[in-house]
């Protein structure tokens, strides 16, 4: 039985008032942020850890996915390159294949990789706050949106966050929700679904006796059946199942450590030591919005006259999605917006949606329209098309269409 205490009323001092207020540093975040400001928006970024990137940095999930369908085109524009291919100024990582220089290669060439990127997180952190800082945005780190404020007519009006130096309000004429969990879209009162799915993972990096570091992501994997079995699945959402979460997900660790290490004792080698674990929860996905129109298992290849995003499946070949801008749009607060994760997708389309690049195309279109809110007063499909054109993003239909694979 929970037990509940009375606190007295805190007094707020207000923090600041923008055109767009974004909650959430991840991608979907630092992408709607960078895109409601260079719309013109004057933008905040309320992130509650001190570096920027989410699962994809501090979370050590380091994969940029797929921008093309597998079949050598490329399908994702605007800000979701432009993030890939932001590490490169602080570190050597490159492109997989001929993506790297992809002037000239013909399809084919193309098609023998993902253009898709492994980097190092330090160099995405570094980038990312460059990038906010060059466009304008107000960064409130090492804060949590903690309560709302809304109008009579459902239009929320400012959000409460919590810091060291107590309780503030940040007032805002918009705003996108990309915490990954889908808080803002919760405290609003909209509908939301909760995954049953997430089971103990950590990514960590390893260190050898010469000092190499390495990338170690299969301390447990999320789809295979007999690990599902052992490991019991968490919601992520109550403090709980969170330190249930990262306690096992530490051990597994230590247990995946040593049996690496036994089976370098056993070829000769000398051991691996711990050099670094996630400095977050790594939670595939938690709760997201259920909004005007769900992105479902079916919806491949399907074009949407509100498109303003096109984005592939990370796991195969061939399917292509349409990003209809309904499935960013609340339903009970209409100046609020999704990105991310917690956009309204469901099933199947939920796990093609969650990763970092499609994270960046939803960002960039809800900051659009974040930013359109905010000017007019309304969202307008024709005008954040062309905002998000104008920005580099392809929005053709035929890029959604399937095409055959290269022979």
């Amino acid at each position: 039985m929970n037990k509940f205490i009375e606190i007295p009323a805190k007094k707020a001092a207000l923090a600041g008032e923008y055109d767009v207020a974004v909650i959430g540093g991840g991608f979907g975040g630092v992408a709607a942020a960078l895109s409601a400001a260079r719309n013109g928006a004057r933008t905040c970024l309320i992130e509650k850890y001190c570096v920027l990137g989410g699962l994809g940095t501090a979370g050590n999930v380091v994969g940029y996915l797929a921008l093309c369908d597998g079949r050598g085109r490329q399908v994702s524009y605007g800000l979701a390159e432009e993030l890939l291919l932001l590490p490169m100024k602080y570190s050597g990582c490159r492109p997989l294949g001929k993506w790297g220089n992809k002037s000239g290669a013909t399809r084919a060439e193309l098609s023998e990789t993902r253009y898709e990127m492994w980097y190092n997180p330090g160099p995405m952190m570094l980038g990312m706050e460059d990038l906010a800082e060059e466009a304008g945005v107000d960064l409130f780190y090492e804060c949590r949106v903690t309560d709302v404020l809304k109008a009579d007519g459902g239009e929320l009006e400012g959000v409460v966050i919590e810091s060291s130096e107590g309780c503030s309000v940040i007032r805002a004429k918009a705003f996108v929700d990309a915490s990954g969990d889908a808080v803002l879209c919760n405290l609003c009162g909209e509908s939301c679904e909760i995954a049953k799915e997430n089971r103990a993972a950590a990514w960590y990096f390893s260190v050898d006796a010469s000092g190499f570091v390495s990338l170690e992501k299969n301390a447990v994997h999320p789809y295979n059946s007999r690990d599902a079995k052992r490991h019991p699945p968490f919601s992520g959402l109550d403090n709980l199942s969170v330190r249930k979460h990262i306690l096992l997900s530490h051990s597994l660790v230590k247990s995946d450590l040593e049996k690496k290490n036994a089976m370098r004792s056993a070829a000769g080698e000398k051991p691996l030591y711990l050099f670094s674990l996630p400095s977050m929860p790594e939670f595939r996905m938690t709760r997201r919005l259920e909004g005007k129109c769900v992105i479902k298992k079916g919806d491949e290849h399907k074009w949407h006259e509100d498109t303003v995003g096109i984005f592939a499946d990370w796991r195969k070949a061939g399917p292509v999605y349409a990003l209809p801008l309904r499935a960013l749009a609340a339903v009970k607060t209409p100046n609020l917006f999704t990105a991310g994760r917690c956009i309204s997708s469901t099933g199947d389309a939920w796990d093609v949606t969650r990763v970092i690049p499609v994270c960046s195309v939803s960002g960039q279109a809800a900051g659009a329209a974040a930013a359109d809110m905010a000017a007019c007063g309304e969202t307008s499909v024709s005008r954040v098309q062309e905002m998000l054109r104008r920005a580099g993003v392809r929005l053709d239909p035929e890029l959604v269409e399937e095409i055959p694979p290269c022979e």
